[in-house]
């Protein structure tokens, strides 16, 4: 993946005038003690900790944006609701992730959560090399601009404020601007164990 050519830990504006919230470089110094062995992960290999983490089941949401060339829009399952008091999300991005280049630019972003039945959605938005916007998916732009998926349980517009360097990802905060929600009894969308289902409200106590 190319990177923009401004260094990403400058603010500043875009070529249109947008201000871009700053991409800061996270680096924490390691915990008292923590020997060098510790440091670099001994005892974790990739294999066992992506198996770890696939037995923690996920909300299915799918974020979208106005891009330089078009809508942009990706399946993520990282969303989490961080603050009520400022109403704040975050998520996080692989630094690979062919929709970076557009989210280092963007003001603000849509996250619609899917529902039950909405696993072909979610296929289709984590799919590459495919016109993720074309038919069979359903979308309007809010008047705001952004693109919205039409006939998903609830939605949220945000303002990205904080992108994060950490790891191999961005971690990304926006600010909610503007919260819809369209069916409060629709099952929600669940990955886990690298499959989609859902949960049963009878499933609950």
């Amino acid at each position: 993946m190319s990177h923009p050519a401004r260094h990403p830990a400058d603010p500043g504006s875009d070529e249109h005038g947008v201000a871009q919230a700053p991409v800061v470089r996270l680096l924490a110094a390691p915990p008292a003690g923590t020997s060098a062995k510790d440091q670099v992960g001994a005892g974790v290999d990739r294999d066992t900790y992506r198996r770890v983490f696939r037995r923690h089941a996920a909300g299915v949401t799918v974020v979208t944006l106005d891009g330089p060339s078009g809508p942009v829009g990706f399946t993520a399952t990282s969303v989490v609701s961080l603050s009520l008091e400022p109403p704040l999300i975050s998520l996080s991005v692989s630094s690979v992730s062919s929709s970076w280049p557009a989210l280092l630019h963007a003001d603000t972003v849509v996250v619609h959560l899917l529902s039950d039945g909405q696993a072909d959605t979610a296929q289709r938005f984590a799919a590459k090399g495919v016109d993720r916007f074309a038919a069979p998916t359903n979308w309007t732009r809010l008047p705001t601009g952004e693109p919205l998926l039409v006939e998903v349980a609830a939605w949220v517009r945000a303002r990205l404020e904080h992108r994060i360097d950490t790891g191999d990802h961005r971690l990304l905060v926006a600010r909610v601007l503007q919260a819809h929600v369209e069916k409060d009894d629709a099952p929600p969308l669940i990955y886990h164990n690298g499959r989609y289902g859902t949960l049963g409200t009878n499933n609950f106590r």
